[in-house]
């Protein structure tokens, strides 16, 4: 139970990242779980399972098996996805193969008018000022880009930073996302843990899976 722990302690931390638009999330569970009847043989109560995917501003955002929405954390356009188990500290939740966090922030209306340039892009988070916006710390001498993939309409971007992120238990390595839908730009973001990190060509997988989620679940 040590990864979901590590986990829960960075979901604490990366809830503070912030957006500001309304949101609508199916299926929302509040309150704990309902207590025994009476005469009931006392049993351990179990957190309700938390949702697997949130709709802002009509993209829904979802995650792969094993990832659920951290209602805590929803801030407008910003919502986090971690291990369902780690996010209800409920061992019988699931939990994925590959631990993480992932994040997703819509952006406003008319802001993917048109689709992502992926040439435009790599051209950016190469330059000094792009890897400034990538650093924890605001400098681009702490980020190292490690590789760039594309594919129709999304441009990714692995990179690792060496500055000290906003919780201990994350790791060096992290991924970005850009893709549009629904005329809305759409920023993913997967973060490593520190004592389980992800290697590189499985986190390009993972927040490729992340893209492809949020893109089956809009279209509905």
């Amino acid at each position: 139970m040590a990864r979901p722990a590590r986990l829960f302690a960075a979901l604490l931390a990366l809830a503070t990242l912030a957006g500001c638009e309304g949101a609508q999330l199916p299926g929302v569970l509040a309150g704990g779980a309902e207590g025994s009847g009476a005469g009931a043989a006392p049993s351990r109560s179990v957190a309700p399972k938390p949702p697997t995917r949130l709709t802002v501003s009509g993209v829904t955002v979802a995650g792969p098996e094993g990832y659920c929405v951290d209602t805590r954390a929803r801030k407008g356009s910003f919502v986090l996805l971690a291990a369902c188990s780690a996010i209800s500290q409920s061992p019988e939740h699931p939990a994925p193969g590959r631990m993480g966090l992932l994040t997703a922030t819509i952006g406003k209306r008319g802001s993917g008018a048109t689709p992502v340039n992926p040439a435009q892009l790599e051209a950016y988070f190469r330059s000094a000022a792009g890897r400034e916006t990538l650093s924890y710390a605001g400098n681009p001498a702490t980020v190292s880009i490690t590789e760039t993939a594309t594919a129709p309409g999304i441009f990714l971007v692995a990179l690792t930073d060496s500055a000290a992120p906003p919780q201990p238990e994350l790791g060096e390595a992290r991924w970005r996302g850009f893709f549009t839908v629904n005329g809305r730009l759409v920023s993913v973001a997967l973060r490593s843990l520190k004592e389980d990190p992800i290697g590189r060509q499985a986190g390009l997988g993972l927040l490729s899976e992340f893209i492809a989620r949020i893109r089956a679940e809009t279209a509905g």
